[in-house]
């Protein structure tokens, strides 16, 4: 991407401090609501994905989770700061969401506003303070964290089957699902992912469920997911004569929560993981 595109987004040292709180609030903000939206809507698959369809089906919707598809291909920082604004105001008009309607609305808007917030203000507005951007992944971390240990369960209904023991020490709910069969293990040893196998799963999302992966980012990489993760759910649609894909994927270094992300992601997660 050109330098100068991202040169309008630095900020001074100072301003960039003073700004990690209130991106970690914002996050938090929003992962909150896709996790506790994502559960709830997972009790009736049938009636969700209806209401999916219906919401999609709307030709002001935008039936994507990506920064380009919300903001175009190089939005302006005041182009950010409008669509964030609106988000905003959107998600407080169904807080709390009074229909199922409600509450898938709400969840794309609240997936699709994490991940322009993550494009707009964590790696262009914090390009060069690595320092801060892994303290607002630290800070979101631990706030989820907090959140799926004493308010999830209260939320969703999924109470500890033994309260006796530290929800904490649990593998989260989305990460208790079978191991892949036998024939992908490799005599106890984590199988590496290759090229092929990356594309592979990209074009047949399918095959993604009821299989674990780890993910050790590069040397450098973004270190935001790294740990245990699974795929949750996936949504496939036609649009402009091509097939797009959307993917609900379950964190372990967010106790579980599930994030919604584009091919792109996905395909980087899988290039830099192995099946477990």
């Amino acid at each position: 991407m050109a330098a100068a595109y991202l040169a309008q987004f630095k900020i001074p040292r100072a301003q960039a401090v003073s700004s990690v709180d209130r991106l970690v609030q914002q996050f938090f903000k929003y992962l909150r609501i896709t996790s506790e939206d994502a559960e709830i809507l997972s009790h009736d698959p049938a009636a969700r994905d209806a209401a999916i369809a219906k919401l999609y089906a709307h030709p002001n919707t935008k039936p994507s989770f990506m920064p380009s598809d919300m903001v175009g291909a190089l939005p302006s920082p005041a182009e950010y700061d409008r669509y964030l604004e609106h988000a905003n105001a959107a998600i407080e008009r169904h807080t709390p969401p009074q229909t199922l309607e409600q509450r898938v609305l709400r969840f794309h808007i609240a997936a699709a506003a994490v991940n322009v917030l993550r494009q707009y203000r964590l790696h262009y507005t914090l390009q060069d303070h690595d320092d801060l951007q892994l303290r607002v992944v630290a800070g979101y971390t631990q706030l989820m964290k907090e959140w799926m240990k004493n308010e999830f369960p209260v939320i969703t209904g999924k109470l500890p089957s033994n309260p006796a023991r530290d929800p904490a020490t649990h593998t989260p709910p989305a990460l208790q699902t079978p191991l892949s069969p036998p024939s992908t293990q490799h005599h106890g040893r984590a199988k590496v992912i290759t090229a092929e196998e990356v594309a592979d799963y990209l074009n047949n999302p399918h095959t993604l469920l009821r299989k674990q992966f780890q993910h050790t980012p590069p040397p450098g990489g973004e270190e935001d997911y790294r740990g245990m993760w699974s795929l949750e759910s996936y949504t496939t649609r036609v649009r402009e004569d091509q097939v797009d894909h959307e993917f609900a994927i379950s964190l372990e270094v967010l106790n579980g929560a599930v994030v919604p992300m584009g091919r792109e992601e996905v395909k980087y997660l899988l290039t830099y993981s192995t099946l477990a």
